[in-house]
């Protein structure tokens, strides 16, 4: 399964208020480094990482035991599996932010996912650089995507990082050491970064509200000293093999460090509904029953496109990617009344492939992601193509660039998907029949839990 590559981000604004600020007290807050579309992807992303933890998908997921029942605790080592997140974390604004505070360019050590959820347990006050071997220093970034607060088990951070290592037993700081540090809880909300450095003391409660307290946590080190993160996570499994997944018994393992205070649990939580609950909103939802051409409704045309490709014989990616190709629209918003001219392209299509990877893979998105393209294609290589499009196709195809020109053409010829995408498209074409009875959403469930869980 694959992601979309990351949206780009505009530089953090790391002033030298902010780079004093981090060296004075060891941590500093970037307030809306992160724009909203990003933070969308972000929360596709971290949605899609756990259904992964949830079915066995890749990635190294760790459990806890709570009142009200076992919940996903943290999700790491995921950039091998997900294009998205690696291009997010490894290239641009983040990294580029944590090496201003270097002082050099910053490389990857660690990645992973806290997901808090409710009840979810919280640290003892600690400092990360004990666990992160090979290398003395680094800097990392909490990407929240809830509000992180005292209530839901935001970080607390006290001054100290300049003292080097402090007392500590298996990771947690010793009594005496935290009671003679002056503790100040952060928040941070949704588009913010807090860096902080890996000697920082910090500590977290446990989230007391009823949604899930997510952040991603990325650590990175000066590249000068090594590439180490391969290593770390051979390291890290081959010891919690060894070792168990607790501590005596008592503390879930989800750390080198004994820091954590969740309790361990043998269960996992049910796999979530994949991902028929989302999709059935999403086409349940007044947008998918506005007007999509002249005569027929947004989930009209989905489900007349895949009865269309399930009666041609088409495999069962393509049937779903009909269903699901105009996702796009109930997204944006971009369905214009017929007598309106449209402002300008939207790329629907894009916006529902990054949709749609959070569950499926290529052999889905990619011909959703390319259905534009092939009426495009085919509008400049079929004669009868031009002729055959409804009043809105024609509009649109003027804001989406018009028919192809040959090396627009060559090039599309080479998309791995191409086939594919030229059958969405001649079931998009075919699917505007105001009198064509065909089956509802609910008769494809079974074939889009299948394709998610593949």
């Amino acid at each position: 399964m694959t992601s979309a590559p990351a949206a780009p981000t505009a530089a953090p604004t790391l002033d030298a208020a902010a780079v004093a600020a981090f060296h004075q007290q060891g941590w500093v807050a970037l307030r809306g480094a992160l724009p909203p579309a990003l933070l969308a992807e972000l929360d596709g992303w971290v949605d899609q990482v756990e259904d992964w933890a949830l079915v066995g998908g890749p990635g190294l997921h760790h459990f806890e035991g709570t009142d009200r029942g076992p919940r996903l605790a943290r999700s790491e080592e995921l950039i091998e599996a997900h294009p998205g997140l690696r291009g997010l974390l490894c290239a641009g604004a983040i990294p580029e932010a944590v090496g201003a505070l270097l002082g050099e360019p910053a490389v990857l050590y660690k990645e992973k996912i806290n997901h808090k959820q409710p009840g979810g347990a919280g640290f003892a006050p600690h400092q990360d650089a004990p666990a992160y071997r090979f290398v003395e220093h680094h800097i990392s970034v909490m990407v929240p995507l809830d509000p992180a607060t005292a209530e839901s088990g935001g970080l607390e951070f006290a001054e100290g990082h300049r003292r080097g290592r402090l007392p500590d037993a298996r990771g947690r700081l010793l009594p005496e050491v935290v009671d003679a540090l002056q503790w100040v809880t952060v928040d941070a909300q949704p588009g913010d970064l807090l860096l902080f450095d890996s000697y920082a003391p910090h500590r977290s409660g446990s989230n007391r509200t009823d949604r899930p307290r997510r952040a991603l946590y990325l650590t990175y080190n000066a590249a000068r000293l090594g590439d180490h993160r391969a290593r770390y996570y051979a390291d890290k499994r081959a010891e919690f093999a060894a070792e168990g997944a607790s501590f005596e018994g008592e503390r879930a393992r989800i750390s080198v460090n004994d820091d954590f205070l969740g309790k361990p649990t043998q269960e996992r939580p049910a796999p979530r509904a994949l991902p028929i609950a989302q999709l059935f909103a999403r086409y349940a939802s007044p947008a998918a029953h506005q007007l999509y051409d002249e005569a027929i409704t947004e989930l009209q045309h989905g489900l007349q496109c895949a009865a269309i490709a399930a009666a041609a014989g088409e495999a069962e990616a393509v049937v779903a990617a009909c269903l699901l190709h105009d996702v796009g629209h109930l997204i944006v918003g971009d369905l214009f009344p017929i007598d309106q001219p449209l402002p300008r392209d939207f790329q629907h299509e894009e916006v529902g492939a990054r949709y749609l990877a959070r569950w499926f893979g290529p052999e889905i998105t990619e011909p959703v992601r390319l259905h534009v393209a092939a009426k495009r294609y085919l509008a400049a290589t079929d004669p009868a193509c031009l002729p055959g499009l409804s009043p809105s196709s024609v509009r649109s195809l003027a804001v989406q660039g018009g028919p192809m020109s040959a090396e627009e053409q060559r090039r599309f010829e080479a998309e791995p998907h191409f086939a594919a995408a030229i059958a969405v498209r001649r079931a998009d074409d075919a699917g505007k029949d105001p009198a064509l009875h065909v089956p509802d959403f609910a008769h494809y469930t079974v074939l889009l839990q299948a394709l998610a869980l593949r």
